[in-house]
């Protein structure tokens, strides 16, 4: 309702009174029909983005049924008339049209900064509840024209352009050993001397461990993932990167895993839980895996909760135990079995968290050691890599245990803690701080300097070392740890990541545009 009324202020500041009703009522079943027509035939509903595209929606018109033609005529009358009865300019009319006005350009602004303060805005005073990870959800919840305004940051596309990003490079490694690669991505996996966990044990397992900084926290792990995979920032992008250019992207992505694959390197994507989520069974082709998995095939109880992580590996060393034995190996792991929330048990959630996370090192620890037995049989070095996307999220948890200060929040309820709209950028950072593990059969010296090399570095600077220790030819893996290697630009200034990859490389590498 409270988006209806921005829409009927609107329309108030130049039509009639009654026809700035029926033309809100008659715009918001237009755009409802056509959302259904959009959602019979592809599963989605409308978006913001669709709104920027009306040439490509003419061209349908077959799909148009009698509901759309008549909500579009009411419309149109309800303007008309509305029109020529219109009422004399206000100021209260003009202000309260504008509302909507600053909100929608909040929303579209390209550095994304208005949109993150935006949104905390409508969901404080209109109540919205933005569910960038299931966009039906999000319109369900939010009306058709909550759900537009909320989604129209994905309207933003990067644009093609001239860039010097590779007037400054490392050379590559001399004598690069192309070991297999092995990553995991653990939901939620978290520790530090403030917050111990299991996962602090791996350590004892010969594993090396480094400080990364997530771009997210407490969820949004396709962004995590996508810097991982990519070595691009997943800040310049809006909103949810896989779910909101997944359509856009260009078939190859210039990415580690495409890198990999033009030298040799069978890649495998894997995933326990659902290939829809966050649409990687779109995006994961795209990026370069010639292998995909996800929880459809593999054991789940769903009585149990979250699919258990030993699933995952399990799938996984079925496909390494069968790798031709030359035949170089790279997997990426995604986990889900520490995904929140967490239930409260006379706690803030942080047993059950534990009790999890226990259980997800445990299968990880047992998967590593049949991985490198394997891996030694078929006498081929391994380097195997786990970290956290983000850390859970536990925030009265982090607050008392001194991680995150009251500076971090918008209000002192311990038991509601809420992130202020906008951080600076050292709270970004400290907020972004999770735990990576790193391990190089054979060569622990080489995964010392590796985590070296990643200490304080944002997640995207971890494909870049992967790519490094390989015989890839792409130079943007290069021209990444030169920028890594000099950490001067990283969280020091507002919109930082701009000075560290200009927009045309994200049209370059993702959408396959360039001048």
């Amino acid at each position: 309702m409270g988006f209806s009324l921005l829409l009927y202020f609107f329309f108030a500041a130049f039509l009639q009174r009654w026809a700035a009703v029926v033309a809100t009522l008659a715009l918001e079943g237009l755009l409802l029909n056509i959302s259904y027509v959009k959602e019979a035939a592809t599963s989605e509903p409308l978006l913001g983005v669709d709104l920027f595209e009306v040439g490509q929606g003419m061209a349908l018109t077959g799909y148009m049924d009698w509901h759309i033609w008549a909500y579009a005529l009411i419309l149109f009358a309800a303007l008309g008339y509305g029109l020529w009865r219109r009422p004399p300019l206000r100021a209260l009319r003009l202000g309260m049209a504008l509302l909507l006005c600053i909100l929608v350009g909040m929303q579209l602004d390209r550095t994304g900064r208005m949109s993150a303060y935006a949104q905390p805005l409508m969901a404080q005073y209109l109540g919205s509840n933005y569910s960038n990870y299931n966009f039906r959800v999000n319109a369900k919840d939010n009306g058709i024209l909550g759900h537009l305004l909320l989604t129209a940051e994905t309207a933003h596309k990067p644009k093609a352009g001239q860039h010097q990003f590779y007037a400054q490079t490392l050379p590559p490694e001399a004598n690069p050993s192309s070991p297999d690669i092995v990553v995991v991505m653990c939901e939620s996996c978290y520790t530090e001397p403030r917050f111990a966990t299991k996962m602090a044990e791996l350590t004892q397992a010969g594993f090396t461990e480094a400080r990364v900084i997530s771009p997210v926290y407490g969820g949004g792990t396709a962004e995590a993932e996508f810097e991982a995979l990519t070595g691009l920032s997943a800040y310049t992008l809006p909103g949810i990167d896989f779910q909101n250019f997944a359509g856009q992207f260009s078939d190859k992505i210039s990415a580690l895993p495409h890198a990999l694959n033009d030298v040799g390197y069978t890649t495998i994507g894997m995933h326990n839980y659902f290939g829809t989520f966050w649409k990687r069974k779109t995006v994961y082709p795209k990026l370069g895996f010639e292998q995909i998995a996800f929880v459809d095939q593999m054991h789940w109880k769903r009585k149990d909760g979250w699919p258990k992580d030993q699933s995952l590996y399990k799938q996984a060393l079925a496909h390494y135990h069968v790798a031709p034995a030359g035949k170089k190996q790279f997997m990426f792991l995604v986990t889900v079995n520490t995904h929140g929330p967490f239930i409260k048990q006379n706690d803030s959630g942080v047993g059950q968290y534990q009790e999890r996370l226990d259980q997800a090192i445990d299968d990880f620890s047992a998967f590593t050691q049949q991985l490198e037995a394997s891996a030694k049989k078929r006498k081929r070095d391994v380097v195997i890599v786990i970290f956290g996307d983000h850390k859970p999220g536990l925030n009265q948890e982090f607050f008392e245990r001194g991680i995150l200060d009251a500076s971090f929040f918008s209000n002192r309820n311990p038991n509601n803690l809420q992130f202020k709209n906008i951080l600076s950028n050292e709270q970004t950072r400290i907020r972004g701080d999770v735990p990576l593990f790193i391990k190089y059969s054979r060569h622990p010296e080489q995964a010392q300097a590796i985590a070296e090399k990643l200490q304080n570095r944002p997640l995207f600077c971890l494909p870049a070392e992967l790519a490094r220790l390989t015989n890839n030819t792409d130079p943007f893996f290069d021209a990444v740890a030169q920028r890594c290697a000099s950490n001067d630009s990283f969280y020091t200034k507002d919109l930082w990541w701009r000075s560290v990859f200009p927009e045309a490389v994200y049209a370059e590498r993702l959408f396959a545009e360039t001048n």
